[in-house]
């Protein structure tokens, strides 16, 4: 494989996986890096976002509608699609028992876990974490994994106790929290509905300074240049 591969998954529907996905798709897209966003949730949400543009906008990264091909097959087409791209992220389906999540965790490089902080939202971690434990066992290899909190309101105290209580978990030391939160910004909603990313959008505000220190982040954890051909 060439591509360098990036799982993004949870047990839990609704927490940012595909905002992560897309968004981070996007602005590494933007950076001259060749991006496919591999969909791998039956709801097809990353491939209505993408496919979602304007007349004439063409999202920058491609799309590819994994969950379709049988499960068995998933590591296979990954590898083929490995060697035409420099990143691949895989959006995955809201369940840890999915067999096509397994099979990319076993062939990551890097996996985030987005979750909101609320007390329903964090209660999935556990399983999520435990599920990319035993993938780094099976496949061998230590690669990063890291949680990213979403929608992140820091005026509000219950949150930043919560994200202040998921970054000293001493179950699982190696699977530590971004510095970076994305928060809860009406430019990512409305790209989403737009087809595009928050650079896109008319007054994005904060959003892409987020997005630029997340793609920065993810650059570092796998040893990239902040853009291509730097």
């Amino acid at each position: 494989m060439t591509a360098q591969i990036i799982t993004v998954f949870n047990q839990k529907g609704g927490v940012g996986k595909t905002t992560t996905t897309c968004q981070l798709a996007g602005t590494l897209g933007y950076r001259g890096f060749d991006v496919l966003v591999a969909d791998m949730d039956p709801q097809e949400t990353s491939s209505s976002w993408i496919s979602n543009g304007p007349e004439g906008f063409q999202f920058p990264a491609t799309l590819w509608a994994g969950h379709r091909y049988a499960r068995e097959n998933i590591t296979t087409e990954l590898g083929k699609l490995a060697s035409k791209y420099d990143l691949i992220i895989v959006d995955c389906a809201p369940s840890v028992d999915n067999a096509s999540t397994w099979a990319s965790l076993l062939v990551s490089d890097l996996a985030i876990i987005p979750t909101k902080l609320s007390p329903a939202d964090t209660s999935a971690l556990p399983a999520a974490l435990q599920l990319v434990k035993n993938a780094r066992q099976k496949c061998g290899r230590e690669y990063p994994v890291r949680i990213l909190a979403t929608a992140f309101r820091k005026q509000r105290a219950d949150e930043r106790a919560m994200l202040e209580q998921i970054s000293s978990n001493e179950a699982y030391p190696d699977f530590t929290v971004m510095p970076i939160q994305l928060g809860d910004r009406v430019a990512f909603t409305r790209s989403m509905l737009s087809g595009a990313t928050a650079h896109s959008m008319p007054k994005p505000g904060e959003a892409v300074a987020e997005l630029d220190l997340l793609a920065d982040h993810v650059c570092e954890l796998l040893g990239l240049p902040t853009e291509k051909g730097e």
